[in-house]
């Protein structure tokens, strides 16, 4: 008994469900989907001036707000603050000249005061080095792709 309540309420469902279907469609059952009028197109926070696709709505979900302009004097006056390093309100040329002083005295690994070619060149010599995988002393297309200073380079494959 308790199985033929069950599938009496099954199929009415289906009833439902179907009477609910081919009415849309006309009540004819013949009908496509083309025949449905389209469903209404719902613009939110501006994703693009025309939809993708005029069958599907925009996203509902509104597009966070603009990040605010950075204020140029602000900017300025942080990158001065860093330049200031004895906080008396001027910059003076050594407090100016350190950070370079010291990106200078990192690349003089000999500490003759002087940069000669090799030194210079030490970072895109141990670039070249580690892509070149097979140690023949020139690059492939593959390991010359590894080289590039991009975020997105590929690491090299040895």
């Amino acid at each position: 008994m308790q199985f033929g309540r069950m599938a009496l309420i099954g199929a009415t469902a289906i009833l439902a469900a179907a009477a609910i279907y081919f009415g849309m469609r006309g009540g004819d059952g013949n009908g496509s989907v083309a025949d449905l009028p389209p469903p209404p197109i719902v613009q939110t926070a501006e994703v693009s001036s025309a939809p993708i696709c005029p069958q599907v709505p925009a996203c509902a979900v509104e597009a966070p707000p603009p990040p605010p302009a950075a204020d140029p004097v602000m900017r300025e006056q942080r990158r001065f603050a860093r330049n200031d390093r004895d906080d008396d309100g001027l910059v003076a040329s050594a407090e100016y000249l350190e950070p370079r002083r010291k990106s200078f005295d990192r690349m003089d690994a000999d500490g003759d005061g002087a940069i000669d070619f090799t030194e210079y060149s030490v970072k895109q010599r141990d670039r070249f080095a580690a892509s070149d995988c097979d140690v023949s002393g020139t690059l492939t297309p593959a390991e010359f792709e590894s080289t590039a200073t991009r975020k997105d380079a590929p690491d090299p494959l040895c």
